[in-house]
């Protein structure tokens, strides 16, 4: 079992940020389907009244690029999924894995 992390990469207008969006344990397969899922429900701004989204995986499935539609604005994402190579103290991390 792995211990991953999806990350969110944020574009709106002229600001670009990312942020971890989920931390949890499982195997592969179990990682990219629960990045899928936040690829096509995660809201990335709180004021996001979401009309429309296109979700395209990119590569082999490690990722997802959504487009998505707002009301008053448009929001282009970049999901992706990373997996604990290395660290100093894992058991010891806030959001300690359980």
């Amino acid at each position: 079992m792995g211990r991953w992390v999806v990350l969110v990469d944020r574009s709106h207008g002229d600001q670009q940020d990312v942020d971890e969006v989920a931390h949890f344990e499982g195997t592969r397969e179990e990682a990219r389907a629960r990045l899928y899922e936040l690829a096509c429900t995660h809201r990335p701004g709180l004021t996001l009244r979401q009309k429309r989204r296109h979700v395209y995986r990119i590569g082999d499935g490690d990722a997802y690029y959504a487009h998505i539609e707002g009301v008053m604005s448009t929001h282009c994402v970049v999901y992706r999924l990373g997996e604990l190579a290395w660290s100093t103290h894992p058991e010891s991390w806030p959001w300690a894995w359980k």
